[in-house]
């Protein structure tokens, strides 16, 4: 992975949180941070991490609302849970991308679920990103067919002879044709 690694670990238990620090460190994470859950939200906020832990539970509150924070803010998410509760987390969290493991941690599982996560939320990145293209890439084929239906309409020509128009606009003009879609479209759409 080529950015830099960086996870935070919200934890009231120092054994745990040591624990924790230490098989992060070991992983390779170059940045380790931890919080007793102070402030979380606005640390997750304004910092980039690639996992956040909750060492549940938490000082003031459980640490469930926060693993769901961190997961919508795009951050992998381990959340740690005494064993008799993580059946319930798993059935709160639905489909989000929160990994419970049951208390007390073992080291093997512990770096295993790091591995797991980090490319789980790689993998998510790279959904998220061919989303945004294709969704963009439909939005300009839907400009470039209503700027076709706008030349049909006020030139009276054909859909192929409107195709060609804003494609030769395009070559001649050397920009991408939703281009040349938004310049038809303002001058006859007013």
């Amino acid at each position: 992975m080529s950015e830099e690694r960086s996870i935070i670990i919200f934890s009231q238990d120092g054994e745990t949180l040591d624990n924790i620090s230490l098989t992060a460190s070991e992983f390779g994470f170059e940045h380790i941070s931890v919080s007793d859950g102070s402030g979380a939200k606005e640390l997750i906020e304004n910092n980039v991490y690639s996992l956040v832990i909750v060492n549940a539970p938490l000082k003031n509150e459980f640490g469930l609302e926060l693993a769901v924070h961190a997961a919508k803010n795009g951050c992998g998410v381990i959340i740690a849970a005494p064993s008799k509760v993580c059946g319930e987390i798993a059935n709160k969290i639905g489909t989000l991308d929160i990994f419970v493991l049951p208390k007390p941690l073992n080291k093997t599982l512990l770096l295993q679920t790091f591995r797991f996560v980090m490319l789980s939320n790689e993998h998510s990145k790279e959904f998220k990103n061919e989303k945004e293209k294709l969704e963009t890439k439909l939005r300009d084929i839907r400009l470039i067919d209503r700027a076709k239906c706008v030349l049909v309409e006020y030139l009276r020509i054909s859909e192929a002879d409107a195709h060609r128009q804003i494609q030769k606009r395009a070559m001649d003009m050397r920009v991408p044709q939703v281009e040349v879609a938004q310049d038809i479209l303002k001058t006859y759409e007013m």
